[in-house]
C-alpha cells in the first residue's frame, strides 16, 4: 500500500461521502418530520378532563372510543385526547335548533 493511497479528511473522497452523509440525514429529518402528527393547539386531556368537558361517564366516553367517534392517543394504558378533536366531535354532532328541516 502506498502512502499516498491513504485518505484523509480533506481528500476530495472523503469530503464527498461527508456531503452525501449530510444529505441523507437531511431527507431523513424531513421524513420524520413530516409523520408526526401535529398537536395544533397543544392542549391534550385525559379521560377526567374529557369526561367532565363532555359531561359524560368514563363508560360513555369509552363507547366513543370503541365506535371510533373519537380520536385518542394511547401511551403505555393512558388515554389522551386533542383538545382539537374535542371540538371537532362537537362541531360534527351539532345541530341548529333555529334551522327548520324541509
Amino acid at each position: 500500500m502506498d502512502v499516498h493511497d491513504i485518505l484523509d479528511g480533506r481528500s476530495s473522497e472523503i469530503l464527498e461521502l461527508f456531503y452525501t452523509i449530510d444529505k441523507i440525514q437531511q431527507v431523513i429529518d424531513g421524513q420524520v418530520n413530516a409523520d408526526k402528527p401535529a398537536l395544533t393547539d397543544g392542549s391534550l386531556l385525559d379521560n377526567r378532563d374529557v369526561c367532565k368537558l363532555l359531561q359524560v361517564s368514563p363508560r360513555t366516553l369509552q363507547d366513543y372510543r370503541d365506535k371510533h367517534l373519537i380520536a385518542f392517543y394511547k401511551l403505555e394504558g393512558k388515554i389522551l385526547y386533542k383538545m382539537s378533536d374535542i371540538h371537532n366531535l362537537l362541531e360534527k354532532n351539532y345541530y341548529d335548533a333555529w334551522k327548520r328541516k324541509r
